[in-house]
């Protein structure tokens, strides 16, 4: 596992340490978390020298040490209950048994090594998460994180959690919960107004977790059951005199700290039997054996933390574009390689809808090329280039191109 960034910064201080013990906090183990045991070592293969990076392409891998496929030998022809083989396969029509890929766990080191790369642009921002709820317990209040792996805020009712989660792993069951994030100290004005709203780009970093299953932003439920007086936030002595928001309104932020609730689903491998479906459509009955996690938020809980790191350095780059004090080079590249990437993503979706056209055509014995719809197109785009100032003759060469690619599917 491992991520690529490219252009970063150079001569900046490779944080080796730091990133290692980010890595550790993801990993930590304990009665209720995977015996799965990685050394989760670093590995750096470019844009770095002498500590230093160098403004190349920054690359950095883990190797996974403590991989056993074989453990998933007797499930390669099943679809598991809650898990995304079966519509993985319907969409790619294979699927990988083995564990380890894009559907695991594991694959979240790479977010925890990017969001400690990018920890300088969050200046004195704050986050801290703590579990409010795992299975049917529910802590009494929400205090500062006690001193304990499940971030549990509510020290008495603690070693009841600890007995409960010991009943549920020993009959093989396993817990989700409901985690509380708070981050303080942010800076007005981040976010856009519709398609680019703060509160919607942190859900969909976080929904980009694989467990994550609902998000509620300030006081959550209560904003369906109270009138619209106990809900606006509304002003005292110059200043908001209440967050019933979560510190994101209009999707900007407002300065307020922003607060959020996530609802996690328990991990599905468990060994419990279950009712599956092989392959061939065929009831399967399953008892899921390995090593998996009773109750993950634990290591779930840096993750969300990177996530949420990650959208915030993103917002305020944007932000400083905003107000035109991004002056920097690096800062200009990386809003252009964003855009650049959002291009290309295009051009590929285009390409996928082309290439399903051209199955439709040979399916209904239409000719496979259009040329007045061709024409149609490249008029559009002149039209739309000069209502948006740019030359109709360079755009329509670009339509071309653009023509070519998805031609070659």
């Amino acid at each position: 596992m491992g991520l690529l960034i490219d252009s970063p910064p150079p001569n900046l201080d490779f944080p080796s340490e730091e990133l290692y013990a980010a890595l550790q906090q993801r990993s930590q183990r304990g009665d209720f978390s995977t015996p799965r045991q990685e050394a989760d070592q670093l590995e750096i293969l470019s844009g770095v020298f002498e500590g230093k990076t160098t403004g190349m392409p920054l690359c950095v891998i883990v190797r996974n040490c403590d991989a056993k496929s074989a453990d998933y030998a007797a499930l390669k022809d099943i679809f598991r209950p809650g898990h995304a083989d079966y519509s993985w396969f319907q969409k790619y029509q294979i699927f990988d048994y083995r564990g380890g890929g894009r559907a695991s766990g594991r694959e979240t080191l790479a977010r925890v090594i990017a969001a400690d790369l990018s920890r300088n642009l969050l200046q004195d921002i704050k986050i801290e998460i703590v579990s409010t709820q795992i299975g049917e317990r529910k802590a009494a209040h929400s205090s500062p994180v006690g001193d304990n792996p499940f971030h549990w805020p509510d020290p008495a009712s603690y070693p009841d959690l600890i007995k409960y989660l010991g009943e549920i792993k020993d009959s093989g069951d396993s817990l989700g919960g409901i985690l509380q994030v708070r981050a303080s100290n942010i800076p007005l004005g981040l976010g856009d107004p519709i398609y680019e709203k703060l509160s919607a780009n942190i859900a969909k970093a976080m929904f980009s977790i694989g467990t994550v299953r609902g998000i509620l932003f300030g006081d959550g439920y209560d904003l369906a059951r109270r009138p619209g007086s106990q809900c606006n936030d509304q002003f005292a002595e110059g200043k908001l005199a209440s967050n019933h928001h979560g510190g994101i309104v209009g999707g900007i932020s407002n300065g307020q700290d922003i607060v959020f609730e996530l609802i996690i689903r328990p991990i599905s491998s468990i060994s419990i039997p279950q009712e599956a479906m092989d392959k061939a459509g065929n009831p399967r009955q399953i008892s899921i054996q390995g090593r998996h996690d009773v109750c993950h938020l634990p290591r779930l809980i840096p993750v969300v933390k990177a996530m949420l790191q990650i959208c915030l350095a993103d917002a305020i780059q944007y932000q400083k574009l905003v107000l035109g004090n991004a002056a920097d080079l690096p800062s200009f590249r990386e809003s252009l390689d964003k855009v650049d990437e959002e291009l290309l993503t295009l051009l590929w979706r285009r390409r996928e809808i082309v290439r399903q056209v051209k199955e439709y055509k040979q399916q209904n014995d239409l000719p496979p090329q259009d040329l007045a719809r061709e024409r149609e197109i490249l008029n559009k785009a002149a039209i739309l280039a000069e209502e948006m100032d740019l030359p109709p003759e360079l755009v329509q060469d670009i339509i071309k191109l653009n023509l070519r690619i998805s031609d070659r599917c």
